[in-house]
């Protein structure tokens, strides 16, 4: 297992390309020997001194976590409303074991129609699957597809087992797939937060950091903040189509109401009775229409269409 891969692929590919894998009760087993060397060696870890109980009595996790818990407890909070759990410590911790090349997630493209779960867990990650269940198979078998595809001068290290590369391409090709394009993407990403905030910000890869700013670590932090510049811009013209888009809404309806309005204004009278009365006495104050001049009798001329 190299320590530059990722984790995700260097644990697909170690129970993938392990034989006796499957028939041990724990991952990094052996069978053969009734997997005595992980025994030995997890009872030798339990005997050291730093699992040895200094007091008495049930064990806690005494952390920043557990003070702040028992702080507020202490306090008059009720317990249902503390929650201890930190993602952005957590989500660093993770960052930081993912190895140099950093934490990534990986995805499959939209259209890829001849990738489906069949093909994931049954042909690319068999065993993932008998050991840990299709759910984590699918997820594994993602990471193999894309190291399978990937060109060897991406890297300069090997992804995977010849072996277990032939095999991975012979079952996409007959799954109706090509070569020539990955259908599994891999994004790079970095982690932004405090506390019980968690951002994970994408590295845009097609803005290039120039390659004598600092060290790694710092470019990546930079391309960190040119993708979340370039989101928020996106997000921004987002928001303005929103805007647009419920202004026309608005305007339409609003045209909508206008004409009701008059079409309700322009209604007959109910029945001669009323119309009797308006010629007679005049409707809202107005001139009764007998009294109209000639002029004034054909100023307003409306044509009813039943």
């Amino acid at each position: 297992m190299d320590p530059r891969m990722c984790p995700l692929l260097n644990l697909a590919v170690y129970i993938e390309a392990t034989v006796n894998v499957a028939r041990s009760s724990f991952l990094f087993g052996n069978p053969n020997d009734k997997d005595r060397v992980v025994r030995r060696f997890l009872a030798d870890t339990i005997k050291k001194s730093e699992f040895k109980s200094l007091k008495t009595g049930k064990l806690g996790t005494h952390s920043f976590r557990k003070g702040a818990a028992t702080y507020a407890t202490r306090s008059g909070v009720v317990d249902v409303y503390i929650d201890n759990t930190q993602p952005y410590p957590d989500a660093c911790t993770a960052a930081v074991l993912a190895g140099p090349a950093g934490p990534c997630f990986y995805s499959l493209k939209e259209g890829m129609r001849c990738v489906t779960t069949p093909l994931l867990v049954d042909e690319i990650a068999p065993t993932i699957k008998q050991v840990m269940g299709e759910p984590i198979a699918k997820t594994l078998a993602q990471v193999l597809l894309w190291a399978a595809l990937e060109t060897d001068s991406s890297f300069n290290y090997c992804l995977l087992p010849e072996k277990l590369k032939k095999r991975i391409l012979r079952a996409y090709i007959n799954a109706g797939g090509s070569t020539n394009l990955n259908p599994i993407q891999r994004q790079e990403f970095y982690v932004l937060g405090d506390g019980s905030q968690l951002n994970l910000v994408v590295i845009d890869k097609t803005q290039e950091v120039e390659s004598g700013v600092g060290s790694i670590g710092t470019q990546r932090e930079i391309a960190a903040v040119q993708s979340q510049i370039a989101s928020g811009r996106r997000y921004m013209a987002e928001v303005m189509n929103e805007v647009l888009r419920s202004r026309s809404e608005s305007h339409r309806e609003m045209q909508k109401i206008q004409a009701i309005l008059r079409r309700i204004a322009m209604q007959p009278p109910k029945d001669l009775y009323e119309l009797w009365h308006e010629y007679q006495l005049g409707s809202g104050g107005l001139k009764p229409a007998k009294e109209f001049t000639s002029i004034e009798r054909g100023a307003n001329n409306v044509s009813n269409v039943r």
